[in-house]
């Protein structure tokens, strides 16, 4: 995945500001929009199938080992 320059920036600010690494934000961050959008919020793509529990859990686990690196 490559974040253009303002992704970039905005992760940063993101991350300062949570006092994470940039990459245990992004994790953090995808985690939480894959949640919104196949579990908090009707996808208008109903066919979709996503086991959001086990993508947030492969996430969320990335973030911990950017936080322990």
């Amino acid at each position: 995945m490559i974040l253009n320059g303002t992704q970039a920036k905005a992760l940063q600010l993101v991350a300062n500001a949570e006092l994470r690494t940039p990459e245990q934000m992004l994790s953090l961050l995808l985690a939480e929009g894959i949640r919104f959008y196949f579990c908090d919020y009707e996808s208008p793509f109903n066919h979709t199938q996503l086991d959001a529990d086990a993508v947030e859990a492969v996430l969320r686990a990335d973030a911990m080992r950017c936080a322990q690196g």
